[in-house]
């Protein structure tokens, strides 16, 4: 299975920032040694959100269902 490394929110604005400069994806990937899909990605994430930094905190949120409540209260 894949390894994944996220990579920090300064590297991703020093690599967004040297795309909007006009740099190539192929040229900043080889500068910070990362695949050339990782550049675009976040390149192509950039472009559509506005910005690179990923939200934190993602995933279901958690309930509490009356089940749950019950059990609780059973046990304390």
């Amino acid at each position: 299975m894949a390894r994944r490394n996220h990579l920090d929110d300064f590297t991703l604005g020093r690599m967004i920032g040297k795309l909007e400069e006009g740099r190539t994806v192929t040229s900043v990937a080889a500068e910070f040694g990362i695949n050339k899909s990782v550049v675009s990605r976040a390149w192509k994430a950039f472009q559509t959100t506005g910005t690179a930094v990923r939200k934190v905190g993602g995933g279901h949120p958690r309930t509490t269902n009356a089940g749950d409540v019950i059990l609780q209260a059973k046990r304390g």
